[in-house]
C-alpha cells in the first residue's frame, strides 16, 4: 500500500544529522513533520563518521559548532542514552616536523578559545604516552568523542518523542508543480502532500534537485574507517597535522584519487564509548572499507604504535557532501516557493548540523526574516533545474 499523509505541512528527505534535527525542531514548533529515508537513520556521513565534535577552524562555522555544542549538551540532560561529555577531550594535531606545526600554530592566532598549544615530544610524551616518541603536537581545546551514530540516533528520537513521522527504506524526490514544491513523490508509488519540502540528503542532494546531473556543487568524498577494541584507549582526540586541508572547494580535488592500489590517507583516531575508530580517507568512488581497515591500522602504527594489538572489530564506508567552498548550502531554492536545502557540510555534519537545521528551520517558518548568511546561503551557487511533475 503506498503512503500517504496529506495533512503533512513539512516533508524531509534524508535521515542524517540534519534531516533529524530539522524535524525535531520543526515538530517541537508545532508543525506536522515527516521525514522519509531511503535507508535507515543514520546510514550515510551521519552514523559512520570518525566520532568526534570537533572545531570546525572556519570563524564562519564557529558559532555553528558553539551552538550544536549546546544542543547535545542538553539532548544529553534528557535522553538518558545519549552521553555527551561536557568538557572536550583535547585534539592533539600531531606531526615529526617541529617547523611545520610551528608554521600551523598562527593559523590558530584568532580562535583564542583553542588555546593552542605548541608541545615538544617530551611533552607530548606526558601527555599521550602511547603516541610514537619523535612527534610534535599543537593541543587544542576542541573534540567531544561520540561514537558515530550516537549524535544522529538521539535526534531521531527527540523528532520521534516531539511527534514527526520517520519513513525509513523508501526513496523520495521533490514534487514541484507550476514553481511550488507540493510534497514528496515516493518510489513505488504514493504521494506525501506537504506544504514545504527540505532536501538534507548529503552528497546525493543534488541527483534530487536536478535529475539532468548539471547541477554540481556539491559531490561525494568517500571515505573509510574502522572501529578498533583497544587494551589501553589514547585521551585525546588524535589527528596528523594538515587533516583539516582535505575540505576543499570541489574544484581542488585533484587529490581525492580512485580506483589506485596505494589510496592517500592520513591518521585519525578518536576513543570513545570504550573503543577507537581510525581514519580517513578521501576518495571519489567509494572504496573497499575492509581492505582500508587494515591499511589504515597499518599506516596508524606509525604515529600510534599501540595499533600493532589492536583488534578490527568493524569496518564502514561514508560519502561524504563535500560543497564548491567547504561550507553547506543552505535555504531556500531560488525559483521554488516552498523548497528549501540543508547539505554540502563536508566533514563538519555531526559539528555543527544542528544549528545549521536551526538556521533552515528558522527560514522555513519566517522567509523574510532569513538568519542565514550570505556565506552560507544556498543562493550563492546558480539553481538547480528542477524537474517538475505533472498535475
Amino acid at each position: 500500500m503506498a503512503f500517504h499523509r496529506a495533512n503533512t505541512e513539512v516533508a524531509i528527505i534524508g535521515g542524517g544529522i540534519v534531516g533529524t534535527a530539522a524535524a525535531a525542531l520543526l515538530a517541537e514548533r508545532g508543525r506536522r513533520v515527516i521525514l522519509v529515508e531511503r535507508d535507515e537513520v543514520g546510514a550515510g556521513a551521519s552514523g559512520r563518521n570518525l566520532g568526534v565534535v570537533q572545531h570546525p577552524f572556519d570563524p564562519i562555522l564557529e558559532p555553528l559548532y558553539q551552538e550544536s555544542v549546546a544542543t547535545y549538551a542538553e539532548m544529553a540532560a534528557t535522553l538518558p542514552a545519549f552521553a555527551f561529555p561536557r568538557e572536550p577531550a583535547g585534539l592533539l594535531v600531531v606531526s615529526p616536523d617541529r617547523a611545520a606545526l610551528a608554521a600551523s600554530l598562527n593559523a590558530f592566532a584568532g580562535m583564542p578559545q583553542l588555546d593552542a598549544t605548541l608541545l615538544d615530544p617530551s611533552a607530548v610524551h606526558d601527555l599521550e604516552p602511547m603516541l610514537a616518541e619523535d612527534l610534535w603536537a599543537i593541543r587544542l581545546a576542541t573534540a567531544h568523542p561520540i561514537p558515530p551514530h550516537a549524535a544522529t540516533a538521539a535526534m531521531a528520537e527527540r523528532a520521534l518523542r516531539a511527534g514527526a513521522t520517520i519513513l525509513a527504506g523508501r526513496s523520495a524526490v521533490p514534487a514541484v508543480r507550476a514553481g511550488r514544491a507540493e510534497g514528496v513523490d515516493l518510489d513505488g508509488g504514493g504521494h506525501v502532500a506537504a506544504d514545504a519540502v527540505l532536501v538534507a540528503a548529503g552528497p546525493w542532494t543534488p541527483f534530487l534537485l536536478d535529475p539532468s546531473g548539471h547541477w554540481r556543487p556539491i559531490v561525494a568524498t568517500w571515505g573509510a574507517t574502522a572501529q578498533l577494541e583497544m587494551t589501553v584507549l589514547p585521551t585525546h582526540v588524535l589527528e596528523e597535522a594538515r587533516v583539516d586541508s582535505v575540505n576543499r572547494p570541489v574544484s581542488g580535488d585533484s587529490d581525492l584519487a580512485a580506483g589506485i592500489s596505494d589510496p592517500p590517507s592520513m591518521f585519525t583516531l578518536a576513543p570513545a564509548g570504550g573503543s577507537a575508530v581510525i581514519g580517513s580517507t578521501f576518495l571519489r568512488s567509494e572504496p573497499d572499507h575492509r581492505r582500508l581497515a587494515r591499511l589504515l591500522v597499518e599506516r596508524g602504527r606509525r604515529w600510534l604504535p599501540a595499533l600493532t594489538d589492536a583488534r578490527i572489530v568493524e569496518s564502514r564506508a561514508c560519502a561524504r557532501p563535500q560543497s564548491i567552498d567547504g561550507r553547506p548550502l543552505l535555504g531556500a531554492i531560488a525559483g521554488v516557493d516552498g523548497l528549501f536545502v540543508a547539505a554540502g557540510h563536508g566533514p563538519w555534519g555531526i559539528s555543527t548540523g544542528p544549528a545549521t537545521s536551526r538556521l533552515v528551520v528558522d527560514a522555513m517558518l519566517d522567509p523574510s526574516h532569513s538568519p542565514i548568511p550570505s556565506a552560507l546561503a544556498a543562493t550563492r551557487v546558480p539553481a538547480p533545474r528542477l524537474r517538475e511533475v505533472s498535475a
